[in-house]
């Protein structure tokens, strides 16, 4: 009838990814909020949140494979060189599988003293998702700009407790 309908793939392309980038901000600043004695209780939902920012990150990573590529690889590979931003998100949803892999009780109790530290990989999801949103930016600078908003100060205020910075920047 020569109508035009709206492309659901990218509406759910859309969704997925804030609502993956809403769960990655949720998580890190519940990690601050539980630091505080009377908020300690949120603690115990951390490990939901953070899983949750995992799934709507693979659901967003297969709808752009299913909906959007085909899972033709022809596509993809030339959606590679025109649309490089692919290689962070990428980047930051390898690096939360890791901590969705790691997060279970049996493999924190095997962990140890390492799990800590290879949680703390979660700062560098989220820095990839800031990156991420600037990047494919064409004309609506919006969602980047309020992401970047609530991302920011949760990162900047972890830099003084991250390993290199002590390192590089600790008091003689």
């Amino acid at each position: 009838m020569g109508r035009y309908f709206p492309d659901p793939g990218k509406l759910l392309m859309n969704l997925s990814g804030i609502w993956a980038s809403v769960f990655v901000i949720a998580v890190l600043a519940m990690t601050l909020v539980g630091k505080i004695k009377s908020l300690r209780l949120i603690n115990r939902y951390r490990r939901f949140i953070g899983l949750s920012a995992f799934f709507y990150a693979l659901l967003h990573f297969v709808i752009y494979l299913v909906l959007f590529a085909g899972l033709s690889w022809r596509w993809i590979s030339s959606d590679l060189i025109e649309k490089p931003y692919i290689y962070v998100g990428v980047i930051a949803l390898l690096t939360m599988s890791i901590l969705a892999i790691t997060s279970t009780k049996g493999t924190v109790r095997r962990l140890g003293k390492k799990w800590k530290p290879l949680h703390r990989l979660m700062y560098l999801a989220a820095l990839c998702v800031i990156i991420h949103l600037w990047w494919q930016v064409k004309s609506d600078i919006t969602i980047a700009a309020w992401f970047t908003l609530f991302l920011a100060p949760l990162l900047i205020v972890k830099i003084p407790t991250l390993p290199l910075y002590k390192k590089f920047f600790k008091k003689n």
